[in-house]
């Protein structure tokens, strides 16, 4: 069966999968999640934490697979995109989950334009700007709207610091490598923190061999674990 290897999105951490990776190894699979750069358990400073580091990182945990690898994304782990065009041979296919995807040329900061206000207001950026964390009732509203609560309240504590660096780097990507990798996008109809327009909108501007849609919020890791692992395990399946 398949590798996958996920991506978490900002201020998270490798514990946003740990409902998902045991539906996953159900079904035959092997999935591995880790920490970007300055999340989670990982201690690099995140006011000098670069899109290169997390691209590095991303890099590392592909290449440590013995098999080539379905790369997951969600949100800022649109990141995927760019470690892609960087290894694309190890990689199967790739997949988003209310994900930011730039364009060629295009930074993820410029999709903040299109956030909602009030999201953005919940964002509580360092002196230097370098950084930006967001509030504990902003996470509950925006990002995990239909969470359990158990699950919401046992993660706030774990939210980090994200650095805003990665966020301000245009992707670079080339139809030889980036363009060959199969491509599948997982929209999140109730999504408040990338809205379904905003989602609506990336998907016309990269093209997609799949298109999924889930009737739930931002992180359907906590509100509809099982039923993105069976989008995963149908894609996989697709390969």
């Amino acid at each position: 069966m398949a590798r996958f290897v996920l991506v978490h999105g900002a201020w998270q951490g490798l514990w946003c999968w740990r409902e998902v990776t045991p539906r996953l190894t159900v079904e035959g699979h092997d999935a591995a999640a880790f920490d970007l750069p300055a999340h989670g358990r990982d201690k690099a400073p995140p006011e000098i934490v670069t899109m290169q580091h997390y691209v590095d990182r991303i890099r590392q945990e592909i290449l440590a697979s013995a098999q080539d690898v379905i790369l997951v994304g969600h949100s800022m782990g649109g990141v995927v995109s760019q470690a892609a065009e960087e290894i694309h041979a190890r990689v199967r296919a790739l997949v988003y989950i209310a994900a930011l995807v730039p364009p060629n040329g295009c930074e993820m900061l410029k999709f903040v334009a299109s956030y909602d206000p009030q999201f953005v207001k919940e964002f509580v950026w360092s002196s230097d700007g370098r950084t930006a964390g967001i509030t504990p009732d902003g996470a509950r509203q925006f990002l995990y709207t239909h969470c359990a609560t158990d699950d919401v309240e046992s993660v706030l504590p774990l939210f980090t610091a994200e650095p805003v660096a990665p966020f301000a780097t245009p992707v670079t990507l080339t139809d030889r490598s980036y363009g060959r990798i199969p491509r599948y996008y997982i929209e999140c109809l109730r999504d408040r923190a990338v809205p379904i327009e905003l989602q609506r909108s990336m998907q016309t501007a990269t093209s997609f061999q799949g298109i999924y849609s889930l009737n739930t919020d931002h992180s359907p890791f906590f509100s509809m674990p099982q039923k993105l692992a069976e989008i995963l395990h149908d894609i996989a399946k697709q390969l």
